[in-house]
């Protein structure tokens, strides 16, 4: 927490000449690069070797590819319930409007699940940028509070995506890729323990069981280091890649302010604290049947002060924060009080904002029917 302290203090200093490149970022990018370069590598080889190679070397080849094509970049799907510009043209323009004050490209989709938070992703070859609104979280919060959210998502996006962002996951997939695939599993296990059993009682079974044995002695251990390493990589990747992240997160802060207020945003983010509350009551809601956006939106409004006060103050003796990448929210709220910004909101008009709730309507239907549906 008093590291967490000191990068408030350091970001605070800094004022909006923070620099979106550090030295964690860097790194991360430097370990990735060695990492896909290896993916690269083994693909290259085992084209050379198939066009200018011997039999066995075709062979050798042939695998290499084989292997580089599992390790190959994931782009992930469209999310299941998204809304393009033509089904939701003014929660799009809303966006975009956003997006052109603080500088940073639109989205490309807007989806919603039913996860109390947000976020933004890209997906798809062409990497399409696509937006994620929570419903339970959208429809507890206030007009003025939602601007801060999509202004936040925004920032966030414009600071965390692009071409860096995909090279360190791609580089993350294939650090757990190499471990899945070098590392003994169960299976392999039963089937080794099955050979045994087939020789027990043949002539020179004794022979050929202490072969095995000796074998895999000789082997699991080799495996286990290179799985093991492959794993520590792993988590030195995905922890450079959070101490990049949680500047970004400060940046993405400001923008929230930027476009909304200090009162929002900091209301934006003490509504992220009744995380645990909100989880539960979308349960509730699900299993009591009528209204569930209507039940939820008055479990969280029922919250009495105390309780609030409780839990922020719970997050500051923990350090509980909204992800792993992400500065405890404590500090988060105290940070978009110390900034300038303006007091007061200028939300969406009425008209768009009832035109927004249209838009969403059969989506929020469709997800409560899904809640449902898990409750049952």
């Amino acid at each position: 927490m008093a590291r967490q302290q000191r990068a408030l203090e350091r970001v605070l200093a800094d004022g909006r000449r923070t620099a979106p490149w550090n030295a964690a970022l860097v790194g991360a990018l430097a370990l990735a690069t060695v990492v896909n370069l290896v993916t690269v590598a083994l693909a290259g080889t085992g084209v050379w070797l198939l066009v200018v190679g011997t039999w066995p070397e075709r062979v050798l080849g042939a695998a290499e590819i084989v292997i580089a094509l599992v390790l190959r970049p994931r782009f992930g799907r469209m999310p299941r319930h998204t809304l393009d510009a033509a089904a939701a043209p003014v929660l799009h323009a809303v966006t975009k409007r956003i997006a052109a004050e603080l500088g940073t490209k639109p989205m490309d989709a807007i989806a919603v699940d039913a996860r109390y938070g947000s976020g933004c992703t890209v997906v798809g070859p062409r990497r399409r940028r696509v937006l994620v609104i929570g419903l339970p979280l959208w429809e507890t919060l206030t007009a003025d509070q939602r601007l801060a959210l999509l202004g936040h998502d925004l920032g966030r996006a414009s600071t965390r995506g692009g071409p860096s962002g995909a090279w360190i996951q791609t580089a993350l997939d294939a650090l757990a890729t190499w471990a899945d695939m070098i590392s003994p599993t169960t299976e392999l296990e039963a089937a080794r323990q099955g050979v045994a059993d087939a020789n027990a009682f043949r002539p020179d079974s004794l022979r050929q069981n202490t072969n095995i044995s000796l074998g895999h002695a000789l082997a699991q251990p080799l495996q286990n280091l290179l799985a093991h390493g492959m794993l520590a990589l792993h988590r030195l990747l995905g922890r450079l890649d959070d101490l990049s992240g949680r500047q970004s997160q400060y940046r993405a802060d400001e923008m929230s302010v930027r476009v909304s207020s200090t009162a929002s945003a900091d209301g934006l983010l003490r509504a992220l604290l009744l995380d645990e509350t909100a989880r539960f009551a979308v349960e509730r809601a699900a299993r009591s049947g009528g209204d569930v956006w209507a039940r939820v939106r008055a479990s969280l409004a029922s919250v009495p002060d105390t309780e609030r006060e409780r839990l922020l103050r719970l997050a500051r003796l923990r350090g509980d924060s909204t992800d792993g990448s992400s500065p405890p929210t404590y500090f988060r709220i105290q940070f978009v009080n110390r900034i300038p910004g303006p007091r007061t909101a200028v939300p969406p008009s009425g008209e768009e904002a009832q035109a927004i709730d249209e838009e969403l309507r059969p989506l929020r239907t469709a997800i409560a029917d899904e809640l449902r549906s898990r409750a049952g």
